[in-house]
């Protein structure tokens, strides 16, 4: 089953002892860290939200094996991520970061499910109001993973754009995140994967300039990932990239709360009911 009502949702909330909202599914715990994204000024303009996943059995499993596995059900993975979405803006909104963007990790996947929807009565659209949100600040990254029918994906973020999401292609240079993605889902942003800037570091130029030619071309904005010195930041500041990531810039972590939310079918959460089924 996937989750798909509010209530379904509300059962699989808790808070931790840090005021941070989490989501317990089946035997695993969900919760939010979030890496800051610079402009060229290093100003920070947004927050990339990343789930940390614990199974209570067998620990700590790193998210990108959990979504490229297939030793995990396709509902399982659905649910994942819809539960990480909803406690990763929930814990945005309360943090003082709130003003700017929320950058979230979409499966392809997902696109089969949201082209059917009506973003604008969905339950991600009203959450946003009710937190006192904007559609614009989020950016919709669709991850690199291959998806059967890429038609559905382009409804599915047409639909996203139309409502005032941006839609972002992640790991530019990796598996499906290439030129025909890009130039069919006509995205606002493209992050470029840190492989590409790797290889520019080591006298490979082609594939990062391409990235970048191909960004302009159609529009969009870039972000490079995966900054972790100082000259590999002075080299991509010298190409005029838009925006920057990485651990040498800053690390991932939770966000401290500094608002409060409190809308009341989220104040009572319970004992999750969908936890270990």
């Amino acid at each position: 089953m996937i989750l798909s009502t509010k209530q379904q949702f509300v059962d699989c909330l808790a808070m931790n002892d840090q005021s941070q909202y989490i989501a317990k599914y089946k035997k695993l715990v969900l919760s939010s860290v979030y890496q800051p994204i610079f402009d060229s000024h290093g100003q920070i303009i947004g927050v990339e939200a990343l789930v940390r996943i614990e199974d209570i059995e067998r620990g700590n499993v790193r998210p990108d094996i959990f979504f490229h596995s297939d030793k995990f059900e396709f509902n399982d993975k659905m649910n994942v991520e819809r539960l990480s979405r909803v406690i990763h803006i929930r814990n945005f909104a309360r943090s003082k970061y709130r003003h700017l963007q929320l950058f979230l990790n979409v499966l392809p996947s997902s696109g089969q499910y949201l082209s059917l929807d009506n973003i604008e009565s969905s339950l991600l659209s009203q959450r946003i109001k009710a937190l006192n949100l904007n559609n614009s600040q989020l950016v919709m990254e669709v991850v690199e993973l291959q998806v059967p029918d890429e038609r559905q994906l382009q409804v599915a973020m047409n639909k996203l754009a139309k409502s005032g999401f941006h839609i972002a292609i992640d790991d530019f240079g990796v598996e499906a995140s290439n030129r025909q993605r890009v130039e069919q889902l006509q995205p606002s942003i493209i992050k470029i994967d840190r492989s590409l800037m790797l290889a520019y570091m080591k006298g490979e130029p082609f594939p990062l300039m391409s990235g970048i030619h191909l960004a302009r071309r159609v529009g969009a904005k870039l972000v490079v990932e995966g900054i972790e010195t100082q000259p590999q930041l002075d080299a991509m500041h010298a190409l005029h990239i838009d925006m920057y990531q990485g651990y040498y810039l800053a690390t991932p972590k939770p966000l401290e709360v500094v608002y409060s939310d409190a809308p009341t079918e989220w104040a009572a959460l319970g004992d999750p009911s969908c936890v270990y089924r």
